[in-house]
């Protein structure tokens, strides 16, 4: 029998090696999202019919700023073009962090996401420099008028992910390299959920929800939580992933480093038009019969993407004590979250994007 002392020092190992306990390290909440987001302005990687705008042009033409909605502060707002015929590319957002993270909790309440409409191709998501070697988190994606999200690794090779009992969603593909043999063209290791709460028209009716992401050196997950069902501890900023938030949505792990593959990862809103997959299956779709090519629907019909916008509550980023970061910026424990828990039907009536500086 082993001493006391012994038994004290076992349990504390167990209890340290289980439970991580996470402090908020970067809020970008309102006016600090804007502060730590950099705007992309080059020719979209993914051959989108697009034309991602400057802080300057986003400002001035109402798509980036904030906007209210029911029963919540003012939201950061990301929108595109609905006035113009576009044959060069609809005018869009594409923002990512200016920190990068190694490892971490993020945490975003979207009330509204710009999914689900024909020619889009919306994403949040995570990225390393030199891709795919350092990685990419798609956390949120989706394309034309698909109805749930799909969840996606995309790495360089020598990942390939289990399947299991252990998340809700279903494995779509396993292995996670872009040039993987056997799988389209960068289809990447894709976990597809089956609730059409978590993608484009339902997700946006319901008044969208939280997507929480935990990438350690061991796994990624990915919860999603519609409105009105947020762990309590999610609200006040101390989450507890292992206490009580059930199954996740999506499990990457195999027999593989992580740390290999993923490092230093910014943060990523955007979204594209038509491009490497959503024109690609155009004609596979419902959409075909609005338009012969994903390109002339989306360049001729501005007034048909007045949805096609995010509006983003809270995001924040937390990490354990045993993680590492090269956040020079950071925000103390104890901030609250401000997670919004009850059901905004949309914007308020007769609500206005407001711009970001006058």
């Amino acid at each position: 029998m082993l001493p006391t002392h012994c038994l004290l020092l076992l349990v504390s190992a167990l209890f340290q090696t289980t439970f991580a306990t996470y402090h908020l390290v970067q809020d970008y909440t309102g006016d600090a999202f804007w502060q730590g987001f950099e705007f992309f302005t080059e020719a979209d990687p993914t051959d989108g019919l697009v034309q991602f705008q400057s802080l300057e042009q986003a400002n001035a033409t109402g798509l980036a700023g904030f906007i209210e909605y029911w029963n919540s502060s003012m939201a950061v707002y990301m929108g595109v073009d609905t006035e113009k015929v576009a044959p060069e590319g609809r005018a869009s957002i594409r923002v990512s962090s200016s920190q990068t993270f190694q490892h971490g909790l993020v945490i975003a309440d979207i009330a509204h996401m710009p999914g689900g409409v024909c020619g889009s191709w919306p994403a949040f998501w995570m990225v390393g420099e030199n891709w795919p070697n350092n990685g990419e988190i798609d956390i949120v994606e989706g394309v034309n008028d698909q109805i749930t999200n799909s969840m996606t690794l995309h790495t360089n090779e020598g990942v390939v992910v289990n399947n299991g009992t252990d998340f809700s969603g279903d494995l779509f593909t396993a292995n996670c390299d872009i040039s993987a043999p056997d799988q389209a063209a960068n289809a990447g290791c894709s976990i597809a959920d089956n609730s059409n709460l978590t993608f484009g028209t339902e997700f946006n009716a319901a008044g969208g929800g939280v997507y929480a992401t935990e990438w350690t050196s061991e796994s990624i997950k990915i919860w999603f939580f519609p409105r009105g069902s947020f762990p309590d501890d999610i609200a006040s900023s101390s989450p507890d992933p292992d206490v009580n938030w059930g199954t996740p949505n999506s499990i990457f792990q195999g027999s593989f480093d992580m740390d290999d593959h993923f490092n230093n990862l910014s943060i990523i809103f955007d979204t594209t038009f038509c491009g490497q997959w959503a024109g690609a299956i155009w004609n596979t779709t419902s959409c075909a019969s609005l338009a012969p090519t994903c390109e002339d629907y989306v360049a001729n019909n501005p007034q048909d993407f007045t949805d096609v916008f995010w509006a983003i509550n809270t995001l924040q980023v937390f990490q354990d004590n045993g993680q590492g970061s090269n956040v020079t910026n950071t925000t103390g424990a104890g901030v609250t979250a401000n997670v919004r828990r009850s059901q905004p039907a949309g914007p308020r009536s007769g609500s206005q994007v407001l711009p970001l500086y006058s």
